[in-house]
This record gives C-alpha cells, sequence and structure tokens, in this order.
C-alpha cells in the first residue's frame, strides 16, 4: 500500500466521483479507477458502495478513511515543521445561507494570509446544506436550528434579527426575500422578512441574497429585518425595535460527517469557530 494510493483513495471520497477526483490530481479517470482497484485488490475488500447520495465508503472503506486521514494530518504537521512545500494548493469550496459569508471577509482574508496552501472559493448558492450534501461545496456556512445527520460541525454562535431603515430618511415600505431565497430555505430564518408569494402578493420589493437586501436598506428603498452583527456594524443604518427572539437562528460550520476535512479544511474551520466565537459572541 502507498501513500500516493491513499490520496487517490481521499480525494475520491471528498469529491465524490473517479472523475472529480481527477480533476482534483490532475490525473485522468482510469488513472483515478486503476489506483483505487489496485487498493481494493490488496485489501481484498470494496472501499465503495452505491448510495441515493452517490458513491460512499463502505464499513472497510470507512476504516481506511480515518487511518489515511490521520496519514496526511501528520505529513501536513511535518512539512509545516519542517517548513518545506506541501502538496498542491487545496481550494476550500464554502457556500452560506443566503450569501451570509460575505459579512465575513475579513476572517477569510485573515486565514488565506496565514495558510498560504489554501485557496478559498466563495459560491453563491443560498442553500449550503445541499451544496455539501451535493459534493459541490466543501463547508457550510450555515443558518440552521438541527444539521442534518448527513453533515456535522460546529455552532460558533446564535445570530438575532431586528428591524431596520436608513437614518438619514428613507422609503418605509416594507423589503422582502423572492422566490429563489424561499425555494432554497423555505420557513426557516427567512420569516422575519415576507417572502416569496406573500411578499410578490403584497408588492413587496424582493431581494434573493442576503447582501442584496441589506444594501437595499442602506440606499434607502425600504425597511427589512436583517441581521444584528451587521446592520448594527453599519453607521447609516437605524435599528427600528429590539430583537424578536422568535428569529434568533444558530449559525454552524458544517461538513460532510462521512467525509473528513483535508488539512486545510480543518484548519479553517477552527480558525473561524475561533474568529467568529469572538466577533459574534
Amino acid at each position: 500500500m502507498e501513500w500516493g494510493d491513499l490520496k487517490v483513495f481521499l480525494a475520491a471520497v471528498r469529491t465524490g466521483s473517479y472523475t472529480a477526483a481527477g480533476r482534483l490530481l490532475d490525473i485522468n479517470r482510469t488513472t483515478v479507477g486503476r489506483r483505487i482497484d489496485a487498493l481494493e485488490n490488496a485489501l481484498g475488500v470494496s472501499l465503495f458502495q452505491y448510495t441515493p447520495n452517490g458513491p460512499a465508503p463502505t464499513r472497510e472503506g470507512q476504516d481506511l478513511l480515518a487511518t489515511a486521514s490521520l496519514i496526511e494530518s501528520e505529513i501536513d504537521t511535518l512539512l509545516a515543521r519542517m517548513k518545506l512545500p506541501g502538496e498542491a494548493p487545496e481550494t476550500i469550496r464554502i457556500a452560506s445561507s443566503g450569501g451570509l459569508a460575505s459579512e465575513f471577509m475579513a476572517e477569510l482574508a485573515r486565514f488565506q494570509r496565514q495558510e498560504t496552501r489554501a485557496v478559498i472559493e466563495l459560491l453563491s448558492e443560498n442553500d449550503p446544506l445541499d451544496s455539501v450534501t451535493q459534493r459541490r461545496a466543501d463547508l457550510a456556512i450555515a443558518l440552521v436550528r438541527v444539521p442534518p445527520v448527513r453533515l456535522t460541525g460546529v455552532q460558533v454562535a446564535t445570530l438575532s434579527q431586528a428591524p431596520y431603515a436608513r437614518r438619514d430618511g428613507g422609503d418605509n415600505r416594507v423589503l422582502g426575500w423572492g422566490h429563489e431565497i424561499q425555494t432554497a430555505v423555505p420557513g426557516q430564518w427567512t420569516v422575519a422578512n415576507p417572502s416569496g408569494e406573500t411578499a410578490e402578493e403584497a408588492g413587496v420589493p424582493r431581494f434573493n441574497s442576503w447582501q442584496q437586501l441589506k444594501q437595499a436598506v442602506l440606499a434607502g428603498m425600504g425597511e427589512a429585518s436583517l441581521w444584528c452583527f451587521a446592520a448594527d456594524a453599519e453607521p447609516a443604518l437605524q435599528r427600528l425595535a429590539e430583537p424578536d427572539p422568535r428569529h434568533d437562528y444558530p449559525l454552524w460550520l458544517l461538513h460532510r460527517t462521512k467525509s473528513p476535512p483535508g488539512p486545510s479544511l480543518r484548519k479553517l474551520i477552527a480558525f473561524l469557530e475561533q474568529a467568529l466565537r469572538e466577533r459574534l459572541g
């Protein structure tokens, strides 16, 4: 058994397909399949089974995955300690609820400066749970009461919402969420503002990302419930009422339960856990 074959196995688990693993490792799909076959023949077991969510490790595959992850972590630690160049840069794809990750650019920039082998990619998808489940993203910065069993991670804060308007005057009409947001996260944290058909029937201007809604209030287009940690930091905005506890929501950092994160993703999760807890209280 060679470390090179274990790297291929790790990539196949994390990406969910031989084709995607090949792109990650800059080799072709056939080579990925051949290396996985070699591992299975050497061990005398099947490493993958097919599930409704695509290929997943068998019980033996999970055992190998745990060992391979430990080896990967030890190699990464050794290279860092010896100040030697590591593996190819590790891209970390991040999806967040309604694009909320845009509020954490300062933290992501600090991490990027200290972890030069990591490459951050922010996705525009509104449902981070589906993005991570379907392996389009590696990390979810998610507003969710209880994470699904297919995802695991840490809760870093509970966010509050309150109504805000532009401080020096603006339209007092209500703003809301569009169909795209309502479809991605129906009946969850979006209920603080009118959304979907309700907003459409009421003639409410509608927006489909967190930044769109916040910028609309900043521009004086109207009033809306916003996340307090972000809106309170905007001098141009004023809070119109105290937060409604019914609209509070936990903020989580989540990744796939059956796919251990790579070295850079592990470091990012640990970094954000501390940085966001300090910032958000």
